[in-house]
């Protein structure tokens, strides 16, 4: 007679759980990774605009092409503000995943160490059975021989 565990079924939905759980939690942090990227390109861009109007302003720039730079300089601070709102929102959705991940995480090993101990048991009882057996084949020898 093979081992069969009869929360099989349940394991392998624990499982499929905690792997759907890791997958949302990768996405999130492939997400928080895009946006940080971009706070450091738009950072990039704002440093770069700073740098080109003090160059301008050095050499004499005219009034609309100042305000223009101006403009540009103030759109990317107000990126640069939205993405990092969009990171501390995506950092705590991250950490709630975790927490959830980690939760079908320990259901899935709390079944799976039920399984190891079941199957424990299932060889220890097996190895009785074969050792029975044996003793019953010595002892039936043993009585013919006599």
């Amino acid at each position: 007679m093979s081992f069969r565990f009869t929360l099989a079924g349940v394991l392998r939905y624990r499982e499929s759980l905690e792997q759907r759980e890791y997958f949302v939690l990768e996405k999130l942090q492939n997400e928080v990774n895009r946006v940080d990227q971009r706070i450091r390109e738009v950072e990039a861009d704002l440093s770069t605009a700073s740098q080109n109007r003090t160059s301008e302003l050095a050499q004499g720039i005219r009034a609309a092409e100042l305000q223009a730079t101006y403009e540009y300089q103030r759109a990317l601070e107000q990126q640069l503000e939205g993405l990092r709102v969009r990171l501390q929102e995506l950092k705590t959705k991250w950490r709630q995943q975790l927490a959830a991940y980690q939760l079908a995480r320990r259901n899935r090993e709390t079944l799976d160490k039920l399984r190891e101990k079941q199957f424990d048991l299932y060889t220890r009882e097996q190895a009785k059975r074969e050792q029975a057996v044996i003793d019953d084949l010595f002892l039936s020898r043993r009585g013919r021989g006599k």
